[in-house]
């Protein structure tokens, strides 16, 4: 990597893992005919059919009596027609529960990644426009689980939220990835209608009242007039609410029973080195002792450094890693036998401990099957690799970030440099990453040092940085617009002593 004269910035590694861009077919997710009388597997997957979309609209213009909504965030204009149709068909009867105020709706909607500054404000209109239609509204401020309820005889549940981008592809950008199930087991989704009475009654601090204009008041919570306990079974519904952690127990059962293959999918990753009793044991135990082949499918958040570094650490831990830009899916499935889909996160923040999800456990029924093949399909196609310690000359190419500009400069460059000067450089950049600004003056940026190239001679100078270079790539994420005067990126040159 380095001689005495020469210095190869494209071949440095950065000793934090990123995620690149690999070559990956294109092609649909196709559903399997249904063999499963009472879960049928529903999902979105860019260019593929709608069919969370499709089975939540069939279920919204289905309901006779009344509709019991959860969902962080509801933008889909088919969704909000056939929810307004409803409320009027049903002269009431549509309960919605979300995750707001302002600033928990704020919070929330950091989880997408075209989120702009106008987003709060869309969303509080479109609340607008159902309230103003009838449509009761409540706020949960821990609720993140995504699910419909029917007549309290049909339910969707999945990871998706119920807006357009969750649903379908845009021309601007392909819809996410997400899976789910609807159920029509009698027991189960009576459960569910439970827990959403349970979360109406005794859960939401803030309410809008129906007929009237989106302002929000605030409600004290009231005991629920229902008792909903977990299900036991097989299959069944699965929750976080509060002490109760129905998602990582079954989590954990599911690793615990995997001889073989083990699929996990998440958009997030949260504490999984800090707590390493909620995932990094349990699958360290699994790969030890039965030698299973651990798969994740992963969201590629290089914009997140602590997302970055728990990817790591799973990958270090022996899991095959499987990252995608549009992943949104949630779920755990060994050998194709014993699953769950849910909306967690695997999160130790909120998710697994804290918060409200829900999901549904799937053991022996047909629909794992299908569950399983979209994964396996999701992770075939997968768009990025993880690449744990990255050249210079990989994260130039291939890291494609909004505040990056391509190195364009010389490819060979020729320095002059104080001996001492030189030595500091050689050792800032044993390990990267080897940044670069421009704003009209040429700097690197490396450990804890800068490096101004001045005039035609490329005479280097010194200085001590306010940041180091990985933490400045880290902040350089967090631009939006910012300093549009500075180009920067990853260098890749080679450096020559004059």
């Amino acid at each position: 990597m380095t001689e005495r004269t020469r210095i190869d910035l494209g071949r440095v590694r950065t000793p934090s893992g990123f995620f690149l861009p690999v070559s990956a077919p294109d092609e649909p997710f196709v559903a399997a005919p249904p063999a499963d009388r009472h879960y049928r597997h529903h999902f979105t997957y860019r260019g593929s059919a709608e069919s969370i979309r499709q089975a939540a609209v069939e279920l919204i213009r289905s309901a006779r009596r009344k509709i019991f909504l959860a969902s962080f965030r509801i933008g889909d204009r088919r969704i909000i027609d056939a929810l307004v149709d409803a409320v009027e068909r049903l002269r009431g009867g549509v309960y919605v529960v979300t995750s707001w105020n302002e600033s928990t709706l704020r919070r929330g909607l950091a989880e997408l990644d075209d989120l702009d500054a106008d987003d709060v404000a869309v969303q509080k209109k479109q609340f607008d426009s159902l309230t103003r239609r009838g449509i009761a509204l409540r706020g949960h401020e821990q609720c993140h689980a995504k699910f419909l309820v029917v007549d309290d005889e049909r339910a969707l549940v999945s990871s998706a939220n119920l807006e357009t981008s969750a649903l379908a592809d845009r021309p601007e950008r392909a819809a996410t990835g997400e899976s789910g199930v609807v159920l029509t087991d009698a027991v189960e989704v009576r459960r569910l209608a439970r827990f959403f009475t349970r979360m109406w009654f005794a859960g939401c601090t803030w309410e809008v009242t129906p007929g009237t204009e989106y302002a929000l008041r605030q409600r004290a919570p009231v005991d629920a007039p229902v008792i909903v306990t977990p299900s036991t079974g097989p299959h069944g519904v699965v929750w976080t609410d509060g002490n109760e952690h129905g998602i990582l127990t079954t989590l954990h059962d599911v690793i615990g029973r995997a001889r073989h293959e083990l699929l996990l999918a998440t958009f997030g990753l949260v504490g999984v080195r800090d707590r390493p009793e909620m995932l990094l044991d349990p699958l360290r135990r699994a790969i030890r002792e039965h030698g299973v082949d651990v798969r994740l499918l992963v969201r590629a958040r290089n914009n997140i450094a602590d997302h970055r570094r728990d990817t790591a650490a799973l990958a270090e831990a022996g899991v095959r890693i499987h990252a995608d830009s549009y992943t949104h899916a949630k779920g755990v499935v060994a050998d194709g036998r014993h699953g769950a889909l849910f909306s967690a996160n695997l999160d130790a923040s909120h998710g697994l401990y804290d918060g409200v999800e829900v999901g549904v456990r799937l053991d022996h029924r047909p629909v794992l099957t299908e569950a399983r093949r979209y994964l396996l399909h999701a992770m075939a196609h997968a768009d990025r690799r993880f690449e744990p310690q990255p050249t210079g000359r990989a994260l130039d190419a291939g890291l494609r970030a909004a505040w990056q500009t391509r190195w364009r400069g010389r490819a060979r460059i020729t320095v002059a440099a104080s001996d001492a000067d030189w030595r500091t450089l050689t050792e800032a950049v044993e390990w990267g990453p080897v940044l670069w600004t421009d704003d009209g003056v040429l700097r690197l940026h490396a450990a804890d040092r800068v490096f101004t190239l001045n005039g035609p001679t490329r005479r280097l100078r010194v200085t001590r940085a306010d940041e180091p270079a990985l933490d400045r790539m880290n902040r350089w994420y967090g631009l939006r617009g910012e300093g549009s005067g500075t180009r920067r990126g990853v260098c890749p040159a080679v450096l020559v002593r004059a």
